[in-house]
């Protein structure tokens, strides 16, 4: 008998990978607030279900809003960087949200350049006019009379939250009724469309809302 012929296989070595793939489900939510957007959006995060670490809500740490854009900017590149060692994955979608007050307010004079940043670098902007409390007040009626800041705004929501600013927020019954301030604001989109004006009142919250919504499980879905 020959001898049998022993062959030798060398294992081709998996080439490194520069970063992980996007999820489609990762968001980075800057906010301009130190506690009444941050509870909302956290409460919104836990009902649907998503983690901290795929959906995080960050204070901007800026009072501005180019402030705030460019700090998710920064923040957006420190996650592509670890996600360029495999350590993470890259935000898919990147958020800010701040209010925009009066036509008269010094911050609107701010607002058009930060939007403009903002939409240069691929950074979606839920602005408020005045205030986000202008979103919350969607939750219980629909409106387009102007407010005069968001003091005025304040006034109109304590109808229906008496207790605003000195207790917690109303978590469950906001989020019980985020449908109904999906529709107000779908509403209040289509005046301000016809009717041109200065946008006060308005709210773009509703589709950071939506985009959060739709990256949940079907069967945890607010609307």
């Amino acid at each position: 008998m020959g001898q049998t012929e022993k062959r030798s296989y060398t294992r081709t070595p998996r080439r490194p990978t520069s970063a992980r793939p996007a999820t489609g489900h990762t968001f980075l939510i800057v906010v301009e607030g130190e506690s009444t957007e941050p509870a909302y959006l956290q409460e919104v995060r836990t009902r649907l279900k998503r983690r901290a670490a795929a959906v995080l809500v960050q204070h901007g740490r800026h009072t501005d809003p180019i402030g705030i854009v460019r700090e998710a900017l920064n923040l957006r590149e420190a996650k592509a960087q670890q996600a360029a060692q495999s350590q993470t994955v890259p935000y898919d979608q990147v958020w800010v949200v701040f209010d925009r007050e009066t036509q008269n307010h010094p911050r609107s004079k701010q607002v058009p350049a930060a939007l403009q940043l903002a939409t240069a670098n691929g950074i979606h902007a839920a602005q408020s006019i005045p205030s986000f409390e202008f979103w919350l007040l969607l939750h219980f009626e629909f409106t387009t009379k102007a407010f005069d800041g968001c003091p005025a705004v304040k006034k109109a929501l304590k109808k229906f939250i008496k207790d605003y600013e000195k207790s917690d927020l109303p978590l469950s019954d906001l989020l019980d009724r985020v449908g109904t301030a999906m529709k107000h604001a779908a509403k209040c989109h289509g005046h301000w469309e016809t009717a041109g004006g200065d946008h006060n009142p308005s709210t773009h919250v509703d589709k950071l809302l939506r985009e959060l919504n739709d990256s949940a499980r079907a069967d945890v879905r607010l609307f």
